[in-house]
């Protein structure tokens, strides 16, 4: 375990001595923690850090140019972070025979856990796309401890610019939320969110994402945040994925009154249009993420 202190001026961590490093060095003496951790799908991989920042993240594949690269430019290199905003304990394991990243921040009034991982095919003989995702679930196991989450890409090793927008999401049934779109010369992306509870009387969290200047540490875009309060029972899973070209026609979306001319539930005859969407743009819902011990695959919904 690691006593973190949040900074806003928060510094590189330090490479040279990292547990990481190190094992790579001389894997049998090194005892030292990792300060780094990897999450990968066989394609590309994130680096995550103690205090549960994307410090390293090439998008679609280990070659491409970086999305995320703090590791190397603390100011303007990139980061996904999803820290607390008060003193914590951290430690970090990965699930039983996985790839799949647990982050816990520990402190007297709470413990969040931090789940990362990038899902890859089911299997080699699948017809389905795939899907470019970075996957981060936050959940309150304990009590309660305040978040700040901050998604700052910084395209091409931080040399493209970018634009960023708050727009309505329609991937998300059920509900009528906002995600954030980034746009650059060769590569855009989208960050979403699912909010759910896992208890019955406990509400789902609000996530109010809002964009953040930091022009001032060399960023070319403009970056998004939020504040996190959540409660036990809480969890918001955030998906940072390469945006699809072409979107879901508006057409075909279903509406309430729709429903009502059809004498069925809106509910239901959502249900039907998500599988109509696009293998490359599917619905989000919870039972589309699928984490489990041995494989981390995605649950998405299909026509057969």
């Amino acid at each position: 375990m690691n006593v973190q202190a949040p900074n806003p001026e928060r510094d590189y961590l330090p490479i040279a001595d990292h547990g990481l490093y190190a094992q790579l060095l001389d894997p049998i003496e090194q005892s030292d923690p990792l300060l780094y951790f990897s999450i990968g799908n066989l394609r590309t991989a994130a680096l995550i850090s103690l205090d549960g920042s994307v410090e390293s993240y090439c998008i679609p594949n280990f070659d491409s140019p970086s999305v995320f690269a703090r590791i190397l430019d603390k100011n303007k290199g990139g980061h996904f972070s999803i820290t607390p905003t008060v003193p914590f304990v951290t430690k970090q394991n990965y699930l039983p025979s996985s790839n799949v990243l647990q982050t816990k921040f520990l402190n007297d009034k709470g413990v969040v856990v931090v789940t990362d991982f990038l899902p890859r095919q089911a299997d080699g003989e699948t017809k389905r796309p795939m899907l470019f995702w970075l996957i981060r679930r936050v959940e309150v196991i304990r009590g309660t401890l305040p978040l700040r989450v901050e998604c700052a890409p910084a395209f091409n090793y931080a040399r493209d610019s970018h634009t960023t927008e708050i727009v309505v999401d329609d991937t998300v049934p059920f509900q009528t939320q906002n995600k954030v779109a980034f746009s650059s010369p060769n590569l855009d992306l989208d960050l979403r969110y699912v909010a759910e509870s896992t208890i019955d009387n406990v509400p789902a969290p609000k996530v109010n994402l809002d964009l953040l200047d930091i022009s001032s540490q060399g960023h070319l875009g403009p970056a998004t945040y939020c504040n996190l309060s959540l409660v036990e029972g809480q969890r918001v899973t955030f998906v940072l994925r390469i945006r699809p070209e072409q979107g879901f026609p508006v057409k075909i979306k279903p509406t309430q009154a729709q429903a009502d001319e059809l004498g069925v539930p809106l509910e239901k005859v959502m249900k039907g249009v998500a599988k109509l969407r696009p293998d490359e743009d599917p619905a989000l819902t919870k039972v589309h993420l699928n984490l489990s011990p041995g494989k981390v695959t995605l649950l998405i919904p299909t026509t057969t």
